[in-house]
C-alpha cells in the first residue's frame, strides 16, 4: 500500500509534540498523498501553545480549543479520538496521520487499522515503542536532531510615525531544496514520474513556487541535467526520474 497516492487526514495533539517539526511533517506526508483534514487540538490560550498559535496560518491548521477544566484529565486525546472516529465513517479519506509523542493513541491506531486506514505515527524519539509499533508507518520527527542555543533576538527600531513597516522581500527558496524534494518523491514512488505529478507535490509543499524566478522559462528546464534525467512520449507526456 506504500506507493498509493493517500488521502489523509492529519491529527495533531498538540500537547505533546512541538511546532517546530509541523514544517517536516507537510512535505513527508504530501509525499504520500495529499493532506485533506488539517486539525490541532490543545489549549490555545496556554502560554505553551504560543509556537502552535504562531503556524495555524502558515499551515492552514484548524484549531480545536480544548480547555483544561480538570487537572489530569487530557481531554485532547478524547476529543481527538471522537473526530478521527467521525473522519473514519465519513469515508473521505483512506489513510490518517497521528501527530503525537503520547502512547494513549496505541488503540486509536489499532482501530483504525481494523477498518482499513493506512495509519501514519509522528512523533518525537520519546515515543512509546507500543503506539510507533501499532502505525503502518512512523516519522521520527527529531531524528538527528542536535540542540543549538538560541541567538538572542536583537530589538528592531521602531518605525518612523506615519510610515509603514516594509516587510523583508521573500527569497525564492533554493534550487537545491526543491531539487532534493524532487528526488525525494521519485525515490518514494520507486520508478520514473510524471513530471506534472511531481510538479504539483511541489505546489503542495511550496506554494510560491515558481520555475520562472530561477532563471528558466519552463517547468522541465528547472531541474539539473547532473540529477536528473527527463524523457518525452508523445502518448504519456513527460516523465523525470533521478540519475
Amino acid at each position: 500500500m506504500e506507493n498509493e497516492n493517500y488521502t489523509i487526514a492529519l491529527l495533531i495533539d498538540t500537547e505533546n509534540v512541538s511546532a517546530k517539526y509541523m514544517g517536516k511533517l507537510e512535505k513527508d506526508l504530501i509525499l504520500l498523498g495529499r493532506v485533506s483534514y488539517k486539525r490541532m487540538y490543545g489549549d490555545f490560550t496556554k502560554k505553551s501553545a504560543a509556537g502552535w498559535r504562531d503556524i495555524v496560518n502558515d499551515f492552514s491548521l484548524t484549531p480545536v480549543q480544548q480547555y483544561s477544566y480538570t487537572s489530569g484529565k487530557n481531554v485532547t486525546d478524547s476529543k481527538m479520538i471522537i473526530d478521527a472516529m467521525d473522519i473514519l465513517y465519513s469515508g473521505t479519506v483512506n489513510a490518517m496521520c497521528l501527530m503525537s509523542s503520547d502512547s494513549d493513541f496505541t488503540g486509536l491506531a489499532k482501530r483504525l487499522k481494523e477498518s482499513n486506514i493506512y495509519v501514519i505515527g509522528a512523533g518525537e524519539k520519546k515515543t512509546p515503542e507500543s503506539f510507533v509499533h501499532a502505525c503502518d508507518r512512523f516519522f521520527i520527527l527529531d531524528e538527528g536532531e542536535k540542540e543549538e542555543p538560541q541567538p538572542k533576538k536583537k530589538k528592531q527600531p521602531a518605525a518612523p510615525k506615519g510610515r509603514k513597516k516594509q516587510e523583508p522581500e521573500k527569497k525564492p527558496v533554493p534550487k537545491e531544496e526543491i531539487e532534493n524534494f524532487a528526488e525525494r518523491i521519485i525515490e518514494e514512488a520507486g520508478k520514473p514520474c510524471a513530471l506534472s505529478a511531481v510538479m504539483q507535490k511541489i505546489y503542495q509543499a511550496y506554494p510560491s513556487f515558481d520555475h520562472k524566478n530561477y532563471g528558466v522559462n519552463k517547468a522541465s528546464k528547472f531541474f539539473s541535467d547532473a540529477k536528473f534525467e527527463l524523457t518525452s512520449d508523445p502518448s504519456t507526456g513527460m516523465s523525470i526520474n533521478v540519475k
